[in-house]
């Protein structure tokens, strides 16, 4: 059985970005993957140290909840990632996550020894939410989310930016955007299961 990995970078349970995700990751539930939904907010990290340890091994010297998320995204299928906009762009949790991943790019370019293998052909999908309805500020996140896929070696199939939902639960007020989000994910779980 296979098994999406589904980050919810949201501090705010059950809203907008975190109703999106859950939505996606139901297709794939329908389509008889595993869900593996792991909460940004809920983990205890620091921030990236640039002490540059990782350089030797690939391997981050903070001892804390980052250490258990590295091997879910090894033994994952698939990612998805959701992210409220904040100030612009994706939220400062996400971010701190991503920057935690500069083991993973030493292990990739410094080490040639890379946790995901290319040839592995990973997907990932992006979620963007925004209050603004500024098209630039999800397309900045998703920027970042480019290059985070990319340093782990996870192609970006698809993104789906909604904005103008502020209020937590507004998004249940658009069935449109569920069922958009719903079909995306049933879409992405389709393309990897033809590989």
């Amino acid at each position: 059985m296979k098994t999406l990995l589904a980050v919810a970078a949201s501090p705010r349970r059950n809203g907008n970005s975190e109703t999106l995700l859950k939505e996606f990751a139901r297709s794939a539930e329908d389509s008889g993957w595993t869900v593996d939904m792991l909460q940004v907010n809920d983990l205890k990290f620091r921030a990236c140290q640039a002490c540059d340890a990782c350089a030797k091994d690939g391997k981050c010297i903070l001892n804390d909840d980052m250490q258990d998320v590295y091997p879910r995204i090894i033994n994952a299928d698939a990612l998805v990632i959701a992210s409220p906009v904040t100030f612009g762009s994706m939220n400062a949790q996400l971010k701190m996550f991503i920057d935690r991943f500069q083991c993973w790019w030493n292990a990739k370019y410094n080490l040639e020894k890379p946790f995901v293998l290319e040839e592995e052909n990973r997907q990932g999908f992006f979620i963007c939410v925004g209050a603004l309805k500024r098209k630039r500020y999800c397309e900045n996140a998703e920027e970042i989310i480019k290059v985070y896929f990319h340093n782990i070696n996870h192609k970006l199939a698809g993104s789906l930016f909604f904005r103008g939902y502020d209020e937590k639960g507004a998004i249940l007020k658009d069935p449109d955007a569920l069922a958009e989000t719903y079909q995306a994910g049933k879409d992405f779980i389709a393309k990897i299961e033809v590989q």
